[in-house]
């Protein structure tokens, strides 16, 4: 009895122990729930159907391209849904060879590697260059992907102020010798406040002091070179248009679930670097290989990216509600409205949903605390009529919100 009875007292203390622990986790979800920061999923294809929508970072629509869609068609019809296996098994159909080299092309690097999400890239690729004993210095906005890869790799991070380069200098100056390799991390496009990152000024700080910079592409355009003269509109639209030398200490990180329209993520460089990365990074080794279908679907959309001038009409949007808004000229596709007010933020985008539109409540941990925001994002599918409805509806609502 006296056994039976210490038993029933162990279980009993085991059930107490677990009934606090899911207390922890339910008191950390209410505690967003007060704060206005907790998150619900939303099956989109039914609440959001009849919504137009500014969320989405389908720059060019090619989602819903009819080319790109007969693409993922065919292919399952000749491979398959799935790769059966990672790449280094049985996965690695002919398809991502050919993907390869179109991205390195456009890039205008040596060759790339395709992953099957950005976040697998950024985790792959950060812990594979550096571990114990070196040093990151990042932007202190950079995407949370690359802040996780950050800490896989145990290497030392210090962040410069956003955009400050002059700071940069000053860290590199401070701690760079005391550390085997580097790497500075920043992105070409900021996903919450659309600015564009200091490529050039960053990758010149890179050579002076022997480290490497990985710039985050995501929500750049992915196009090839074009005639522009300004000079804002071309890093854009490119982030490698410029004449770099592809032996200039650059690894360019990137999507092809945004401009694409698809799923996936690439790294693009120096060839060393990328024939090393294959090796060495993880997610590569030990995912499933993306189904034939989103190779096939990525190609055919990088095909009518590169033939089609479609980045131009996407800024010319941004721009025209900026005006219509009274807003700064954007700098890219990324439109923020910055309140402060997590639940105003909320209330608002509600508020234009009720209106027939879709736009996007960002609050912390996204973005610093203070900084809630409306974060409006342009395509080129979008009509003038569209863009002129939803400033008034914003208009309207800032007013009496």
């Amino acid at each position: 009895m006296g056994v039976i009875t210490l038993l029933r007292n162990e279980q009993f203390n085991i059930l107490l122990i677990l009934l606090r622990v899911k207390k922890i986790y339910a008191e950390a979800v209410e505690s967003l729930k007060e704060k206005n920061l907790y998150r619900k999923l939303v099956e989109a294809d039914i609440v959001y159907k009849n919504l137009i929508s500014f969320a989405s970072n389908d720059y060019f629509g090619l989602s819903q391209n009819v080319a790109v869609k007969k693409a993922a068609s065919d292919a399952i019809k000749k491979y398959g849904i799935g790769s059966g296996g990672s790449r280094y098994i049985s996965g690695n159909n002919s398809l991502y060879t050919k993907l390869e080299k179109q991205i390195a092309r456009i890039k205008k690097c040596d060759d790339s590697i395709v992953f099957s999400s950005g976040y697998a890239c950024s985790i792959g690729v950060i812990p594979a260059l550096v571990c114990e004993g070196d040093l990151i210095v990042a932007d202190r906005l950079i995407h949370s992907s690359l802040i996780d890869g950050v800490k896989l790799s145990g290497a030392k991070l210090i962040r410069f102020l956003h955009n400050d380069v002059a700071h940069a200098r000053r860290i590199l100056l401070e701690n760079r010798a005391k550390f085997k390799k580097c790497l500075i991390l920043t992105e070409t496009v900021f996903s919450m406040d659309g600015d564009l990152g200091k490529i050039e000024e960053l990758l010149n700080l890179a050579e002076e002091f022997n480290a490497i910079l990985v710039s985050d592409a995501a929500h750049d355009l992915f196009l090839p070179p074009l005639p522009v003269s300004d000079r804002v509109e071309s890093r854009l639209l490119d982030s490698c248009s410029q004449d770099q030398n592809s032996a200039r200490p650059e690894l360019k990180l990137g999507t092809l679930s945004k401009a694409v329209g698809a799923l996936g993520g690439y790294v693009a460089g120096e060839q060393v670097l990328i024939d090393y990365l294959r090796l060495f990074a993880k997610p590569v080794i030990y995912s499933t290989a993306l189904p034939p279908s989103i190779l096939a679907a990525v190609i055919a959309s990088l095909k009518i990216i590169e033939k089609k001038n479609i980045g131009k009409k996407v800024l010319k949007n941004a721009e025209y509600f900026c005006h219509l808004m009274n807003l700064p000229k954007p700098e890219t596709a990324i439109v923020p409205i910055i309140l402060g007010d997590s639940s105003r933020v909320v209330k608002i985008a509600a508020k234009i949903e009720e209106l027939g539109f879709l736009i996007s409540a960002i609050r912390p941990p996204t973005v610093e605390k203070n900084k809630a925001r409306l974060r409006i994002t342009f395509s080129s599918e979008h009509k003038k009529t569209q863009i002129e409805k939803l400033a008034k509806a914003l208009t309207e609502t800032l007013k009496n919100l």
